[in-house]
């Protein structure tokens, strides 16, 4: 039986087609996985189905039923079974979550009388799930902050579940829990919706693969015979394009006689109310014109690393300078144009009222370099670097998540910053989009000559952007080692663990059914 039936649906934003005429099915107790580049139309599918895309779009839908019976075209319907018969995995969690509310009490109001928290909580991946009840959104890792998401949209055990890019923000072992914890769901009789542009994760999940490209869909099938003989050249490039095929920088040779960029020496934060330290006497350097990649599992301390370098975190203690400044003594005003941030989620940190080409020039406008034209050109340029020379009118609510992360990137290079701080900086984007990323950002820092603190989950990424990667793991450094030495010498537990988990190869694919 059919729990959800699309006929003829299409999603219009200012007469510019996202969906085109779209018929899905999705039966009880099937996975069918939508495929596709970033922009596809992938997550504008999800929030069709759940009633929330957002003005100016405009949904259109011949039929669009759940269980046969249920008009999903229909907002009073869509009350009633948002949340209860339909759970919703969004792809950037952190910006539902109240900040205000601990993540226990949030999980609480959504399963009611269904299912213990801490259950759920084990469910979604957490191995200690009473210290994780007690935490605000604001204390949670991005991946964490997923795995809570998953959490919330099982709660009251819905027969129809959509993902949005559910393992974009979770390392290589999180993941392969996740895909686990979702087949179970699968084979208790779930109808699973998901999207993705991870053509592992589709092969490793799927019953059936739907590809979409510029919102039609262009090949459907088994994933063994859409991904081992695929017939469109958009699902030939997803998975030929897999991440260990992309190009290395080319590196500078190692020396010692540069000067560094970044000093922290001893560096150790906590959350507010908690005594676990967060980053635990972590010491780490980058020299001028270096590219550093930290790695870790979830929740392992990365970002609050990355947030104590910017000043959003105050540490508890240790010593940091950046650019040969004590920011701490001589004020954050100082080093704010020399270091720059591309986040982890950006849709969060985009005005949503603002145009993409307004929002790259906005630094400018801040820091005062340029006369207008000068700013709009230097905006243009960029956009035209990351791809979106094209959408340069568009708001964030009119771009895919793929899309607000390219115009982050280029926002963060507007002011040529002498460090650049990246937050996952490719976990949103299609693999031949990350190969984009990784040559723009090395093509920068060899022009430029400037230096790099890149964040990451996947050491492919890490691999081919960096000189050096280093190991986060309980709050320290483990492992820092230069890339080309990372696979043979590396001793820690956590880093075999991170190397282990590869991409599951695209082209040996097996049923889910078979795990």
């Amino acid at each position: 039986m059919n729990v959800l039936r699309v006929r003829g649906l299409g999603v219009d934003f200012r007469g510019h087609t996202v969906l085109d005429r779209l018929d899905l099915d999705v039966a009880a107790g099937e996975a069918v996985v939508i495929l596709g580049g970033s922009g596809s139309g992938k997550s504008t599918l999800l929030r069709a189905i759940m009633g929330l895309v957002p003005a100016p779009g405009r949904v259109r839908a011949a039929e669009m039923l759940m269980d046969g019976v249920h008009d999903l075209t229909s907002a009073h319907v869509l009350r009633q079974v948002r949340g209860r018969r339909i759970g919703l995995v969004l792809q950037d969690p952190a910006l539902a979550l109240s900040p205000l509310r601990r993540v226990g009490s949030l999980v609480a109001e959504a399963a009611g009388a269904a299912a213990p928290v801490p259950r759920l909580l084990v469910d979604a991946g957490f191995a200690e799930p009473d210290v994780v009840a007690g935490r605000r959104s604001f204390e949670l890792s991005g991946g964490m902050a997923q795995r809570v998401g998953l959490a919330l949209a099982v709660a009251a055990d819905p027969s129809l579940l959509l993902a949005d890019e559910p393992t974009t923000a979770l390392d290589g072992p999180a993941r392969d829990e996740l895909v686990r914890t979702l087949r179970r769901r699968v084979h208790a009789g779930t109808a699973l919706l998901l999207v993705t542009h991870d053509v592992g994760v589709a092969a490793a999940l799927a019953d059936r693969v739907v590809v979409l490209h510029r919102g039609r869909v262009v090949e459907s099938g088994p994933p063994g015979r859409v991904l081992g003989s695929p017939t469109h050249a958009t699902t030939r490039g997803l998975v030929r394009d897999v991440p260990w095929a992309m190009p290395a920088r080319t590196r500078r040779p190692a020396t010692t006689d540069r000067p560094a960029l970044l000093h922290v020496e001893g560096l150790t934060a906590r959350h507010p109310g908690n005594d676990r330290p967060v980053l635990d006497g972590l010491d780490l350097q980058v020299a001028d014109g270096e590219v550093v990649g930290i790695a870790g599992r979830s929740g392992g301390g990365k970002t609050t690393l990355l947030r104590c370098l910017l000043g959003l975190h105050r540490p508890v203690s240790g010593t940091l300078r950046l650019a040969g400044t004590d920011p701490a003594t001589q004020g954050w005003a100082a080093v704010r144009r020399a270091v720059q941030l591309v986040p982890q989620d950006p849709r969060a940190s985009l005005n949503p009222w603002r145009s993409a080409l307004r929002l790259v020039a906005e630094p400018l406008v801040y820091h005062r370099i340029g006369d207008r034209a000068t700013r709009r050109a230097r905006a243009h340029e960029l956009l035209a670097e990351v791809g979106l020379a094209d959408l340069a009118d568009r708001r964030p609510g009119e771009l895919s998540t793929g899309q607000c992360q390219r115009v982050a990137i280029a926002r963060a290079l507007a002011v040529r910053p002498r460090l650049l701080v990246a937050d996952e900086p490719a976990s949103a984007l299609d693999v031949t989009l990350q190969a984009d990323v990784v040559r723009l950002l090395a093509r920068v820092v060899a022009e430029n000559g400037t230096g790099a603190l890149v964040v990451s989950h996947d050491l492919h990424v890490l691999e081919r952007l960096c000189d050096r990667v280093a190991v986060l793991d309980g709050g320290r450094i483990v492992e820092d080692l230069p890339v080309e030495r990372l696979r043979a010498d590396a001793t820690h537990p956590c880093t075999h663990a991170l190397l282990d988990a590869h991409p599951i190869d695209p082209l040996a694919v097996s049923p889910r059914r078979a795990g």
